[in-house]
């Protein structure tokens, strides 16, 4: 009765989550199911209910996390084992829109 469960079932099974995290977040970025709201932020021009900025635009961690729905330090992860391009501003280390989109992209066809 007592089963052993393996390494490789944990990581199986978490592969899996994340493969369906990302579907789900690729959908909800296509036909959001509520509408979002934009809280304003100083740094930034509002970009109505667009869920990913432009190609052009650099986002954070953070911005990385709430997008993915994972916490800041998975993002961070990601980004350290190479899974989401970066580009570094000085010490601070950022991910183009259209790499995070590209990421979703690859991710969902794997």
């Amino acid at each position: 009765m007592n089963k052993q469960i393996t390494s490789e079932e944990v990581a199986n099974q978490l592969a899996k989550a994340i493969q369906l995290l990302l579907e789900w977040a690729r959908q909800e970025m296509l036909a959001p199911s509520q509408p979002r709201t934009t809280k304003h932020m100083p740094d930034r021009e509002p970009e109505g209910d667009q869920i990913m900025p432009g190609s052009k635009k650099l986002l954070k961690a953070k911005e990385v996390a709430d997008i993915l729905q994972v916490s800041r330090s998975m993002a961070y992860r990601m980004m350290q084992r190479g899974e989401i391009p970066t580009v570094r501003v000085g010490s601070a280390v950022r991910i183009r829109g259209s790499d995070l989109e590209e990421f979703i992209k690859k991710s969902k066809d794997t």
